[in-house]
């Protein structure tokens, strides 16, 4: 009933059939979701590190966004 807009313009989609899928348990997608916990975890701590050092470095020039203390969120 509706059009489908993509980057190439509109189209008419037909639904033959519909798969109402399953949600997975828990316990199936822990260590994935360990894992993307573990990897923000770690990109968030480098981040703040990386801004530690910039608030501590001399550099002219060039405009850095740095942090004074460690307490950086």
């Amino acid at each position: 009933p509706r059009l489908v807009h993509s980057r190439f313009g509109l189209h008419i989609v037909e639904v033959l059939e519909r798969d109402p899928g399953r949600l997975p348990e828990f316990a199936e997608l822990q260590a994935q979701i360990g894992a993307r916990l573990a990897l923000q975890s770690q990109a968030t701590a480098l981040r703040q590190y990386m801004q530690l050092l910039v608030g501590q470095a001399h550099v002219e020039g060039v405009e850095l966004e740095g942090a004074d203390t460690p307490l950086v969120q």
